[in-house]
């Protein structure tokens, strides 16, 4: 259900991610719908680049209940400026990729290139 890999999923669980997670006759791993759903915001957090230590913790905050509210929000609050600066910075880098792209198609054209955007750097 989650496309990823079994190794992944039993290296989330040994970790401590999940908590106890039920198991089923055969001892296989039984996620409830609540795991699930932290899986996909873990699996989030760490495609955002939080690094594996805070998401641990996040975790940790979660199966902590309401008492550690306050300390998932500042985590993530933090999480999301880190992100907002990278997206930012990835715009600015496509900004000049889109500009080189259609400086190389003019010049295979045989026109002359358009002009840089002056938030464009080399």
């Amino acid at each position: 259900m989650s496309g990823l890999p079994v190794e992944t999923l039993r290296y989330y669980d040994r970790e401590g991610f999940f908590g106890d997670l039920p198991r089923d006759t055969g001892g296989r791993r039984r996620f409830t719908a609540d795991a699930l759903g932290l899986l996909d915001v873990l699996l989030r957090l760490r495609r955002t680049g939080m690094p594996v230590e805070q998401v641990k913790e996040f975790a940790e905050q979660i199966r902590a209940g309401d008492k550690q509210r306050a300390g998932r929000l500042a985590l993530l609050r933090a999480h999301r400026e880190r992100v907002a600066m990278d997206l930012a910075q990835l715009e600015a880098d496509l900004e000049l990729i889109d500009w080189k792209i259609a400086a190389y198609q003019a010049a295979e054209d045989g026109n002359d290139p358009p002009p840089r955007d002056a938030a464009v750097r080399n």
